[in-house]
């Protein structure tokens, strides 16, 4: 069995000679590969995790994962998976020409609709839309299922989608705690940290914020501190924060949420969230707040920390094995024949 992931970015619009491109190609030698909880717990593990599962149960024979770039390349990543950069659509065309089509393809984020119309008919097709834009707002369609971030989205071909966390390395441990709050999000305008900022300025809350360029932030009068990519381990700081934030709005379901919650911290999220807001169980792994009342809930949380149970509670609802299984079971259901 063939499966791909995919998750793209915009198109590169070149128009080349693709087949020539491809039928000279050789693909790069297979190597020793990591298991699923061999895995550094970066970015990508809730992505690749049902491919490099069904890896590990002699269910796939190949995983590739597809996305554009203005270089195109094939090289495998540590866990085996095969990273396969294209150009544009018309590059994937002459690629499953001369390589075939995958039995199993999955899609995040609305870049891949191409993609999902050019499959339709030769393998079993999973779209999640993540933060929905265009089509995507129109409902779900042009896949076999689809895996939402908000209920009003499910349907009978639908199911709530979970991002995939490693439980194996993102839990918590007995330290010493270094801030008040963590908050994990790129700094863009729908991860508003402006609201954060606006919202502990000139108050005795520590912070930090990552991966961020702190240079590009009013930090003023406020005890937040900040690290970029490749700066800090993810791990380490969850683990030496007290709780989590997450105030973006314009944002769904973001994995770094859900990785919060598993290493033990409870989380304030912002009520206006567009998906991922099962992850907030009220007094249990967090509680919503609005953009007028973030810092009284913050305090709330930070002066209960006790009375929560986030780790306990994602362990027995989303476990990463529980979380991968469920999903086949449900492209099964969905007519996937494997």
């Amino acid at each position: 069995m063939k499966v791909v992931i995919a998750n793209f970015s915009e198109p590169i619009r070149k128009t080349l000679d693709f087949r020539a491109y491809w039928a000279a190609h050789v693909m790069p030698q297979r190597r020793a590969r990591q298991s699923l909880f061999e895995q550094k717990p970066d970015w990508g593990f809730h992505i690749y995790s049902i491919g490099v599962y069904l890896l590990d149960k002699g269910l796939a024979d190949e995983v590739e994962f597809w996305d554009y770039s203005e270089e195109r390349s094939t090289a495998y990543h540590p866990n085996g998976i095969l990273r396969v950069l294209f150009l544009n659509e018309d590059d994937i065309r002459s690629y499953v020409e001369r390589y075939g089509y995958p039995d199993l393809f999955i899609n995040h984020g609305g870049c891949g609709r191409a993609i999902l119309e050019c499959l339709a008919g030769h393998c079993f097709r999973v779209h999640v839309p993540a933060l929905r834009s265009g089509r995507d707002h129109e409902g779900n369609f042009g896949a076999e299922c689809y895996l939402v971030d908000s209920e009003e989205y499910l349907d009978e071909r639908a199911m709530m989608y979970i991002p995939v966390v490693n439980t194996a390395k993102i839990h918590p441990i007995s330290c010493e705690k270094s801030r008040d709050f963590i908050y994990l999000a790129a700094c863009y305008s729908g991860k508003r940290h402006d609201l954060l900022l606006n919202a502990v300025r000139g108050t005795e809350l520590t912070g930090h914020l990552h991966p961020v360029d702190g240079s590009k932030l009013d930090l003023t009068d406020t005890n937040i501190t900040t690290t970029n990519w490749n700066e800090s381990h993810v791990v380490d700081l969850l683990r030496t924060s007290r709780m989590a934030v997450y105030p973006g709005d314009k944002t769904s379901s973001p994995a770094a949420m859900w990785e919060c919650v598993a290493a033990g911290l409870p989380i304030v999220v912002n009520e206006n969230i567009k998906g991922g807001k099962q992850l907030v169980v009220p007094g249990i792994t967090g509680e919503f707040a609005s953009e007028n009342n973030f810092l009284a809930v913050i305090r709330h949380v930070l002066g209960n920390l006790k009375d929560y149970k986030p780790r306990e509670y994602f362990t027995e609802n989303w476990d990463t094995v529980s979380v991968i299984e469920r999903y086949l079971s449900f492209f099964r259901k969905m007519g996937w024949g494997y």
